[in-house]
């Protein structure tokens, strides 16, 4: 689940202090996590940890009873910890983790082929994605990963797009020219006549998927059923098309994406956001339930734009966004407690997340991620604190208790902390994340 802001530079594992975001199921990366700092323990090289549903081993460790609620190592191939990750990214069922040297792993379901490697059987462990359109050898030059619901998504760092999975509403964005819909394809440019070049983010939707161009506007492709893809895409988009508005003026100025749930939300120059698509449970956070294929300020009131926003990431039916003073606001649906409020009303306009305790609001956050039904912020000192649906012990907190404001996480006997957390990758009821 997803989205993303701009191309961060990937670092060596022995060097993770600046690691890179995740891409998350829609979540929009605005600048690259800082060093902790707080004391953490010795250096662990990327190693990954997950927590919640294993119905399709999605994560990527033992389950007996499919359910894990507290953070453990994933395994690699070899049955060691896996480590050397920059980047993480979760879909339904399956995981993606992006290797420092570029490559990237996938594990979990594989019906549609979502794990990228030739194939449509399941995998306990990571296996690397293989190269697109049929070149040899392994996907490589990955410098930001998403997933969400059976599809993958990569950015590499010559601002192409690959993309593999599910490809039943023009998710592919080839017009459908695959020739073996099992292994990974290339984005075309809108024309059809070659790769889309010139992207900095992306960010997936199960049916949709968005990319931010260097130049500040935004493409979209796929399933435009509720408008998600604005004004100027057929109702099934099989080539990127401009995300236009008003008079299908292009939407410019855009420094972060995210999509979710058919809403597509949009981070502009000024700290403003935008959104548009499906609202029937307050998702575009324009204080209506009305769905809408023109980007509509997201308020914090009648009449009161939400402001010195820094970072956005959506899931299936809310949102949250990252201020520059480092606290958080969401809105959307509120059924598990995702917006961290402290009840479980749907919000129309964006409403602040709290702090534990009588904390009035949660501050000192460096990234945000929503999940779907539940959300997850990393802190400046490098610590992870989720809230919300829990019903497959997702929020890592050692039970299955849905809460409704941000709390912390726990991990299984002899797990290093998660104290200084440099990735984290949402699905849709499992979490991952590495570790400096």
């Amino acid at each position: 689940m997803s989205s993303c802001s701009s191309r961060r530079p990937r670092v060596a594992v022995a060097v993770l202090v600046l690691a890179a975001l995740t891409a998350l199921t829609g979540c929009a990366k605005a600048r690259p996590l800082a060093a902790p700092s707080a004391p953490g323990p010795a250096t662990t090289g990327g190693l990954v940890l997950s927590s919640g549903f294993s119905d399709a081993s999605q994560l990527g460790r033992s389950a007996p009873t499919g359910i894990r609620t507290s953070f453990g190592p994933v395994l690699d191939s070899a049955g060691a910890n896996l480590v050397g990750v920059v980047d993480l990214a979760a879909g339904e069922q399956h995981s993606l983790a992006l290797s420092h040297d570029g490559r990237v792993l996938a594990w979990g379901a594989n019906d549609d082929a979502q794990l990228g490697n030739g194939t449509r059987a399941p995998s306990a462990s990571p296996q690397f994605v293989r190269a697109p359109d049929g070149a040899p050898g392994e996907l490589s030059g990955v410098i930001d990963i998403a997933a969400d619901s059976n599809t993958s998504v990569a950015l590499r760092k010559d601002g192409t797009i690959v993309v593999w999975g599910r490809a039943n509403s023009g998710q592919r964005g080839n017009a459908d020219t695959t020739a073996d819909p099992m292994t990974p394809s290339v984005v075309l440019n809108p024309g059809g006549t070659g790769p889309l070049t010139g992207v900095r983010a992306i960010s997936v939707d199960g049916g949709s998927e968005l990319a931010l161009t260097d130049q500040g506007t935004v493409l979209g492709w796929g399933d435009n059923t509720f408008g998600q893809l604005g004004t100027s895409a057929p109702p099934v988009a099989k080539l990127p098309v401009l995300i236009t508005g008003a008079g299908k003026a292009p939407l410019t100025r855009v420094r972060g994406i995210a999509i979710g749930g058919q809403h597509s939300v949009a981070l502009l120059g000024n700290g403003h956001v935008v959104a548009w698509g499906r609202n029937e449970v307050n998702q575009l956070g324009d204080g209506t339930a009305t769905g809408r294929n023109v980007p509509q300020q997201v308020l914090i009131g009648p009449g009161r734009p939400l402001t010195d926003a820094i970072e956005i990431s959506s899931a299936e039916k809310h949102t949250l966004a990252l201020l520059k003073d480092g606290s958080m606001v969401g809105w959307g649906r509120n059924n598990g407690g995702q917006l961290g409020d402290g009840n479980l009303k749907t919000r129309a306009f964006a409403t602040t997340v709290r702090g534990r305790a009588k904390d009035p609001k949660l501050l000192g956050v460096q990234h945000i991620v929503a999940g779907e039904g539940y959300s997850v912020a990393v802190l400046q000192n490098g610590a992870i604190m989720t809230w919300g649906a829990n019903g497959r012990g997702q929020l890592a907190t050692s039970d299955r208790a849905d809460r409704s404001k941000p709390g912390p996480v726990t991990v299984e006997n002899g797990v290093p902390p998660p104290s200084w957390v440099t990735a984290v990758g949402a699905g849709r009821r499992h979490l991952l994340i590495a570790l400096r």
